[in-house]
């Protein structure tokens, strides 16, 4: 036989193995195309049986369910339902990756789309900045002032890469995508001896009132991934009527974030997200010095333990029951005025089933709450070649409530200090 690496030469196999040769001539002679087809046959029947009980061993012969609603009977929620395909039609995760845990791990494995993204800095009241990351739309699609916006919140210490997915979703549906980044997130600078709190949405209004103002015939929408869904419930619970927003959507949301720290989450998922608060808190710890411990509260042993090192400090409350008071998003949740969709899963490992409060639901009319019994923390991947369901889902559900009230005010809100932006 040839050596590795040499040229196949018919010759030199010939005086090898004279014999040998002509044998397998003689076979290739022989072979006929009925039993090729056979063989054929037989091969893809075997691939077919196996991927068939590989998948009935996989999903357990357990027929996909539709997502479950919880909502309290309205016009709006009459119209969603006839409006949202996506709500009516069985949700089925990943084959490969239908376990929670699987599902929220992906959500940071899975490398997001590669958008582009122009950044501009924003400077708030006390000097302080905010970094908001504009999607470069296609050219080929027409953007202009009346241009329907979305702004972004990332989760606990994410940034425009950890929602890439999304704002390419709302990008390629026709929306003007904007990323909040919160003061010192998204490799930004910290200029200001401050971190926001969940409870703290003058930063948010700021930045809400000056899109507003840029963009003024144009509705703004928000959608709240896994901590900033908090920041978002805090900032439509305080403002009510008056939020600028016409819509919002909240992906996996921790709602009572002190029940959540406190007593829901998995040690190792918190574990994990203390982590990068630390990591954060020591990339700014040169600006925060001079009103924290650093050092101790980089010993910080769990989430609220941090809380109280950092934010209690920075805010100026006397201990954690007294910052949760007013830091909780849900403490004004009655007070929203706008349509808002909920999206859960009952697998979830980092914002467990029990602290959904359901009966909410059934009472307050704007809000519309959609579980699905896989899909993780902020996973909710289906198909081969994992996609996220929840993604596309919350830009159907702001195309819908956008057509429903066709009229609403893009102008919404009230009068607000003047403010400052700038751009590099």
């Amino acid at each position: 036989m040839p050596t590795k690496g040499s040229k196949y030469r018919e010759d030199d196999v010939r005086v090898r193995d004279n014999n040998f040769n002509m044998t397998v001539c003689e076979r290739r002679a022989s072979f006929s195309l009925p039993s090729f087809v056979f063989y054929l046959y037989a091969v893809l029947t075997t691939i077919i049986v196996s991927l068939y009980m590989l998948l009935q061993t996989a999903w357990k012969q357990k027929v996909p369910t539709i997502p479950k609603l919880y909502y309290k009977e309205s016009t709006l929620a009459t119209y969603l339902l006839k409006s949202c395909p996506r709500l009516a039609c069985p949700y089925i995760p990943t084959f490969w990756a239908k376990n929670g845990h699987m599902q929220t791990i992906l959500s940071f494995l899975i490398p997001q789309p590669e958008v582009l993204f122009r950044r501009k800095y924003f400077q708030l009241r006390d000097d302080g900045v905010i970094a908001l990351d504009w999607v470069i739309a296609n050219s080929a699609r027409r953007i202009h002032d009346r241009t329907s916006i979305v702004i972004v919140l990332p989760g606990l210490t994410g940034g425009p890469e950890s929602v890439a997915d999304i704002c390419k979703e709302a990008s390629r549906r026709g929306f003007r995508a904007v990323v909040f980044n919160k003061r010192g997130h998204g490799n930004s600078p910290l200029t200001t001896p401050k971190l926001q709190s969940f409870g703290d949405t003058s930063d948010l209004r700021q930045v809400l009132k000056y899109i507003r103002d840029l963009y003024k015939h144009a509705k703004i929408s928000a959608i709240g991934v896994s901590s900033g869904s908090g920041l978002l419930v805090s900032y439509l619970g305080e403002y009510g009527s008056s939020t600028y927003l016409s819509t919002a959507v909240c992906i996996s949301p921790g709602y009572s974030a002190k029940e959540l720290y406190e007593n829901g989450t998995n040690n190792l998922y918190q574990w994990g997200m203390l982590q990068g608060l630390k990591l954060l808190l020591a990339n700014h710890s040169d600006a925060l010095a001079s009103v924290i411990d650093v050092d101790k509260a980089l010993q910080s042993r769990n989430i609220s333990e941090f809380e109280e090192k950092v934010y209690c400090k920075l805010y100026g409350f006397k201990d954690l029951d007294d910052y949760w008071e007013k830091n909780d998003p849900m403490r004004e949740v009655d007070e929203i005025a706008i349509p808002v969709l909920c999206i859960n899963s009952l697998d979830d490992p980092v914002c467990p089933s029990g602290i959904i409060p359901f009966d909410l639901f059934s009472v307050l009319p704007n809000f519309l709450l959609v579980t699905t019994e896989h899909g993780g923390h902020c996973g909710f991947f289906e198909g081969c070649q994992p996609e996220s369901w929840a993604n596309r889902l919350s830009i159907d559900y702001i195309e819908a409530v956008l057509q429903f009230s066709p009229t609403a005010s893009a102008t919404q809100g009230s009068p607000d200090h003047t403010f400052r932006s700038r751009s590099v």
